[in-house]
């Protein structure tokens, strides 16, 4: 791995070199540096791993390398090098962050290659703890989000469910799928009752006077491709080479990029229109969780919709005293 490097620090240069050749036998890349302050230079400008450093250094001490590299990396291990290994010197390494000591004489590597060895260990797990600490914070809070979003979801239901009118149901499922995606426009396009022209019933965010002009009929372009391919699409940023060409300046007023989400809105096993959001906060673009939300809040949306049409046939044959066609079911 390209930060096992190891600096060797030592103002002598025959021991430097020295304990240099030593590592370079064991195929570690070395680094060495005479002076604390060329040392800190060396750390700040390449990747290393471990630091050894002799106690005893000109101007600062190797204690003062200890306390200054862990401040600024870390994650770097640093052993000492050390003719007096003092109760004091010890503990102030070991308050500092110090793996270990190593005391001289280093007449074979034998020692050395074993601390160094533990000390790699030491770093491996080290970030082995760190990649799962962040898999277990990042999976924490994608549950929270989840936990959220289920919450969210309960109460657009319940929002959904107290409107006994299909107008007021469409505003509340827009209104909903806008706020709980963090969108900043959509609209709720419906089919007329030969099946064919698509217009728009309700918007958010885009402007009075676009809607009615698409309260009919919507142009040939993107939205009325969307509603053909009668299931969910979801854009998370720029529209894609295919559908930015069908893009009509016509519609360019229904969209706010950057991405979308569509979803179809079925009545009784039939393609009745299209729920459409776009332009999402620029660091959270849509994704597959949004999509899904959607999707779930359309089908609790659409069954509030049959029922609320039912009770609209019932109370029509009931002023006309007429026995309706379809029974309601419990």
């Amino acid at each position: 791995m390209i930060d096992e490097r190891v600096l060797v620090v030592d103002h002598m240069d025959e021991r430097r070199q020295h304990l240099a050749q030593l590592i370079e036998t064991q195929d570690i890349e070395v680094l060495q540096a005479s002076t604390c302050e060329e040392a800190l230079t060396l750390i700040d400008s390449h990747q290393i791993g471990i630091v050894l450093s002799e106690t005893e250094l000109p101007k600062k001490s190797g204690l003062f390398l200890l306390k200054e590299a862990k401040h600024r990396h870390p994650d770097i291990e640093v052993i000492l090098l050390t003719h007096n290994a003092s109760s004091f010197t010890l503990l102030q390494a070991l308050r500092f962050g110090a793996y270990d000591f190593i005391v001289r004489p280093i007449d074979t590597g034998e020692i050395l290659f074993n601390t160094l060895g533990r000390a790699f260990t030491n770093r491996d797990f080290q970030r082995q703890r760190e990649e799962l600490l962040h898999e277990l914070e990042s999976k924490n809070r994608k549950l929270n989000q989840t936990l959220h979003r289920m919450q969210s979801l309960t109460n657009a239901i319940a929002r959904i469910a107290a409107q006994d009118d299909i107008q007021k149901s469409f505003t509340t499922l827009l209104e909903v799928a806008i706020k709980d995606l963090a969108a900043t426009a959509g609209f709720v396009a419906l089919y007329d009752k030969q099946g064919e022209a698509l217009g728009i019933k309700v918007s958010r965010g885009i402007g009075n006077v676009t809607s009615q002009r698409f309260g009919k009929q919507l142009p040939e372009g993107l939205t009325l491709t969307l509603a053909r391919r009668q299931e969910a699409t979801l854009i998370e940023a720029d529209l894609p080479q295919d559908l930015a060409r069908l893009l009509t300046d016509q519609e360019q007023q229904l969209y706010r990029p950057p991405g979308l989400i569509a979803a179809p809105l079925r009545i009784k096993d039939r393609v009745a229109g299209l729920l459409l959001i776009s332009g999402h906060q620029q660091a959270i673009p849509f994704a597959d969780h949004d999509l899904l939300y959607l999707t779930q809040l359309i089908q609790h949306a659409e069954l509030q919709l049959e029922k609320v049409g039912l009770i609209r046939q019932l109370t029509r044959a009931r002023k006309n005293n007429v026995t309706p066609l379809r029974s309601v079911m419990p």
